[in-house]
């Protein structure tokens, strides 16, 4: 849902945090305006919307189209807003789930973004389509998002 504000509300809103969702894959289906600043955080083991995309289908019935996965959501995006240079961190900076133990987090940032652009994956190594987050979680999203205001 956050995606989808971000393509048809561009001119409205600063940024979106995106926890385990997708853009669409099918560029006809958004066309933003304008930069939004994107963070995406996704779990590796989320089995209702998969961090590698797919379809999702309830009782064997397709109930949307096909959905990129996290890195692709990140990439569609970076192009939206006309970012590049993503840089991958070489190992977990941050704990933000509870049911794994220590530094759980992967950064993988763009470097370069136009003001009000800026594009983030935070790929978490574990948890489920529902984490159990940490209480770092919540004020590590909001100081991301504060730090990404509109131009």
């Amino acid at each position: 849902m956050s995606y989808r504000l971000a393509c048809e509300s561009a001119d409205l809103i600063a940024g979106i945090a995106s926890l385990n969702g997708a853009t669409f894959l099918e560029p006809s289906r958004c066309a933003p305006s304008e930069s939004v600043n994107i963070l995406h955080i996704h779990t590796v083991n989320d089995n209702v919307v998969p961090y590698g995309g797919g379809i999702l289908n309830i009782a064997g019935v397709p109930t949307m189209p096909p959905f990129p996965g996290a890195e692709m959501s990140v990439q569609i995006w970076a192009g939206y807003n006309g970012a590049s240079g993503p840089t991958t961190a070489p190992a977990p900076s941050m704990d933000l789930v509870q049911d794994v133990a220590g530094l759980d987090t992967v950064v993988t940032r763009y470097t370069y973004c136009p003001p009000g652009g800026a594009v983030e994956l935070w790929r978490i190594n574990g948890g489920g389509h529902t984490p159990a987050f940490s209480t770092n979680f919540s004020p590590r999203v909001i100081d991301w998002l504060l730090a990404h205001s509109k131009p």
